[in-house]
């Protein structure tokens, strides 16, 4: 069943605890392939302007966010640039991060077309972290809509289990050779969907 994101922590921090975490410093990075795509991250970018008042800019929480959600994974493809920034409505949340990779080619389709097929049937999904122990979080999921996405792009809802749920939700939009990953995410009560409609109606075009 999809939930509408029309009237309303995430990933990263579920993921957290488990040691897959988005470490980092949020500056952009890139590789040695970086001469061969002039497309830099700060075109798709937005600003707290964006969001709903209250709002304002956060920590970055990194830019690593490779993980597979119901069995696809989100970077099949090394980017060759990636960058995130963060945003909140206070210094608990909730919380808005905005994740984008450029790509040489075009990864990002394939990417959405396998989640948009996976999704509605699949209701969990299991992580395994990194750490010695190899600890393991479990998440349950459903499709989302959110109002006003591009029609380039699939959304989501999950919410981490344990003692401190966290519900995320994430909208993977293509950009050309990259995508733009927006996750709202609150702790112990789903996220406003206007904080998602507002960011996926400001992101830029782009090249």
């Amino acid at each position: 069943m999809t939930r509408r994101a029309t009237r309303s922590l995430g990933l990263a921090v579920a993921l957290m605890g488990i040691g897959v975490t988005m470490a980092g410093c949020g500056h952009e990075t890139g590789t040695a392939a970086d001469a061969s795509n002039t497309v830099s991250t700060a075109d798709y970018l937005i600003t707290s302007e964006a969001l709903p008042r209250g709002w304002g800019d956060s920590n970055s929480q990194g830019v690593d966010y490779r993980v597979s959600v119901c069995g696809v994974d989100l970077e099949p493809t090394p980017p060759v640039r990636a960058t995130s920034i963060r945003f909140s409505e206070g210094p608990l949340g909730p919380f808005l991060e905005q994740h984008v990779r450029v790509y040489d080619s075009d990864v990002t389709s394939g990417v959405i077309d396998r989640l948009r097929e996976a999704l509605p049937g699949c209701s969990a999904y299991t992580v395994t972290g990194r750490g010695p122990d190899k600890p393991t979080a479990r998440f349950t999921v459903e499709p989302l809509t959110v109002d006003g996405a591009p029609a380039d792009s699939v959304a989501w809802r999950q919410t981490s289990h344990g003692r401190l749920p966290v519900t995320s939700d994430f909208l993977l939009v293509r950009r050309g050779d990259a995508a733009v990953m927006l996750m709202s995410y609150a702790i112990r009560h789903d996220p406003d969907p206007r904080v998602l409609e507002q960011a996926a109606a400001a992101l830029p075009e782009g090249q």
